[in-house]
């Protein structure tokens, strides 16, 4: 993990603000925002329960996904555990995922 930070991150970042706690504590969640945001996890690519590209266990090559239309993270059907009436309301309709709920 890192060498992978090193590696986004080759450059010693410019760390000037102000020193009052706000300050301080938003270049904190910019940097942590900036780090995460570099990370090895593509949100696009992989779902957001289980960090995966493929559910975990033994299942079928092609998976059904949905996507959140507050937050746009994408999921794996099966990590959500939904079945296909609730997969197919998802589907054509607004759907929220659990963490924007």
């Amino acid at each position: 993990m890192a060498k992978a930070v090193m590696e986004a991150f080759p450059q010693i970042p410019d760390v000037k603000f102000e020193t009052s706690k706000k300050a301080m504590k938003k270049e904190r969640r910019d940097l942590a925002l900036e780090i995460l945001k570099a990370s090895v996890f593509d949100e696009h690519t992989c779902c957001a329960m289980c960090a995966a590209v493929k559910p975990p266990g033994s299942g079928p090559p092609i998976t059904d996904w949905v996507q959140c239309d507050d937050c746009e993270r994408w999921f794996h059907a099966l990590c959500l555990a939904m079945d296909s009436n609730s997969y197919e309301k998802a589907k054509k309709g607004d759907w929220e995922c659990i963490l924007c709920k």
